[in-house]
C-alpha cells in the first residue's frame, strides 16, 4: 500500500485543528455547500492554498516552514479546486456510548480537494462561523475530498482514530479503504458496528480515566488500543470523539503517514 505524507496547515503555519464538538454540527442546510464552495474559491483561500503548497515543498526538503512566502512563489503554485464541496461525517460519541437512536456519525466539516500547478494535492476543510463558511484547515492528500463523494445514496463517514472510511447504506456499514476492511471485513450491521466501536472507545471518551491519564496511544482496527503504529504517526486524540475537543498542532510532528484513497 502506497502511503503519502499528510501535513496539516495548522502544523505548518501555527494554526489550530478543531475536532469533535467544536467542529461538529447537527447538520447543514443544502445551500451551505454552495456557500462553502464560494469561500474555498475566494482570493484569500487561493492565497492560503498557495502558501500551503510552498510550505509543503519546504517541509519535503527538510527546511523550516515558518519562512516568508513571496507573492511570486504563491502565484507559481496557481492552486485550483478539484470537484465540489462535500460534507464529511465523523463517528458520533453518543453512538459509541450506546445512546438510544444516536446516529452512527455526525456532520464535522465541509471538504473540497485542491491541486497546485506542480502536481501537489491538498484538501480544504471548512466550518461555519456565524453566517459564513471559513477555512478551518488544509492538509495534503485527498482522502477527505475523495471518500465523501462515494456515498452512492448512503452516507460516508470516517472513524478517524484508525483512519478508516465507511459507507452506511441500507442498515449496513461497509468499507471504503483497506483499514476499514480490516475493521468490518465485507460489512456489518449498524448494531454490530456499534458494539465494535463501543469496545474500542467507550472507556476512552472525554472525562474518562484514560483521558485523564494523558495516554495517546494508537489504535488497531482489530484489537483496539495498541502501541502507536509507526506509519500513522501521532494518533488522533480521543477528544476528537467528544464535545469541545481541540487538538493543537504545536509540538506535534509535522508529517503523518496516511494511506491514500483506494479505488472502489
Amino acid at each position: 500500500m502506497r502511503t503519502t505524507a499528510k501535513v496539516t496547515a495548522a502544523a505548518l503555519i501555527g494554526g489550530t485543528v478543531l475536532m469533535g464538538g467544536n467542529a461538529a454540527q447537527a447538520g447543514a442546510p443544502p445551500s451551505d455547500e454552495a456557500a462553502a464552495q464560494k469561500a474555498a474559491s475566494s482570493a484569500a483561500a487561493q492565497q492560503r492554498l498557495g502558501q500551503f503548497f510552498v510550505h509543503l515543498d519546504q517541509h519535503q526538503r527538510g527546511q523550516l516552514t515558518n519562512q516568508a512566502v513571496t507573492p511570486a512563489a504563491i502565484a507559481a503554485k496557481a492552486p485550483t479546486l478539484e470537484g465540489d464541496v462535500h460534507r464529511v461525517y465523523s463517528l458520533n460519541p453518543e453512538f459509541v456510548k450506546g445512546t438510544p437512536n444516536a446516529p452512527a456519525a455526525r456532520f464535522a466539516y465541509m471538504a473540497v480537494g485542491a491541486k497546485s500547478a506542480t502536481g501537489q494535492h491538498a484538501t480544504v476543510w471548512l466550518t461555519k462561523s456565524g453566517a459564513s463558511w471559513t477555512i478551518m484547515n488544509v492538509i495534503s492528500g485527498s482522502e477527505e475530498a475523495v471518500y465523501p463523494a462515494k456515498a452512492d445514496g448512503g452516507m460516508v463517514f470516517t472513524e478517524p482514530q484508525i483512519h478508516a472510511w465507511y459507507r452506511l447504506k441500507d442498515g449496513r456499514v461497509t468499507a471504503l479503504n483497506d483499514t476499514a476492511k480490516t475493521s468490518v471485513a465485507k460489512g456489518v450491521t449498524v448494531g454490530s458496528y456499534q458494539k465494535l466501536v463501543h469496545g474500542r472507545y467507550a472507556d476512552k471518551l472525554p472525562g474518562s480515566a484514560y483521558q485523564r491519564s494523558g495516554k495517546l496511544g494508537g489504535f488497531s482496527p482489530t484489537t483496539g488500543v495498541s502501541d502507536r503504529a509507526p506509519d500513522r504517526g501521532p494518533a488522533p486524540v480521543l477528544l476528537a470523539l467528544g464535545a469541545g475537543g481541540v487538538v493543537t498542532a504545536a509540538g506535534v510532528a509535522l508529517a503523518r503517514r496516511r494511506r491514500t484513497p483506494d479505488s472502489h
